[in-house]
């Protein structure tokens, strides 16, 4: 009997180990063939200075995406030409022309804007601006850029530090697609 027991344990344990090593190769062959889509956004890989520049879209800053505020968020229209236009908005829209359609824009300043790079070969957005008649001056550091879902939309754009007055507030600088 006890030479029966060593008999099935030198045979039976090479091949249970035997299968589970063919197991797992067979389990790892067919994961190689397959594509899984994933639904998380990429960050994108253009320039800053191209996206905010070629683009005619809404950029909104807040404190994060999730951010509710009574008075609104602000957001930001920029033209290829250097000028800016300023707008307080109730919530995210998808395009520029969605919130233009349901009157959510409230125009509070217009002035230029000037893309540069800091020490940090952070990319600094600097905006001059009248709001509602008293010069200010914004200044968005743009940090890594970020690639988030939230409500339906997909945004991206970036981490990013704005001083306004000598008062600095992280938060996000995005733009809302469908």
């Amino acid at each position: 009997m006890k030479h029966m027991k060593k008999l099935y344990l030198i045979i039976g344990l090479p091949l249970v180990c035997l299968s589970l090593l063919l197991t797992g190769c067979a389990k790892t062959g067919t994961d190689t063939g397959r594509t899984v889509k994933t639904s998380a956004p990429k960050v994108s890989k253009v320039t800053t200075s191209k996206q905010i520049r070629n683009n005619g879209g809404l950029w909104y800053f807040a404190k994060d995406l999730k951010y509710k505020s009574n008075s609104g968020m602000e957001a930001f229209t920029f033209t290829k030409n250097g000028k800016v236009t300023a707008y307080n908005v109730k919530k995210y829209y998808a395009s520029y022309a969605a919130a233009k359609k349901v009157k959510g824009l409230g125009s509070f300043g217009k002035g230029t804007y000037k893309l540069t790079k800091n020490k940090q070969k952070q990319t600094v957005l600097t905006l001059k601006m009248k709001l509602s008649g008293i010069p200010a001056t914004y200044t968005f550091k743009l940090k890594k850029g970020l690639a988030k879902k939230y409500k339906g939309l997909t945004f991206h754009g970036f981490n990013a530090a704005r001083t306004v007055d000598g008062d600095t507030v992280n938060g996000v600088f995005v733009q809302a697609k469908k």
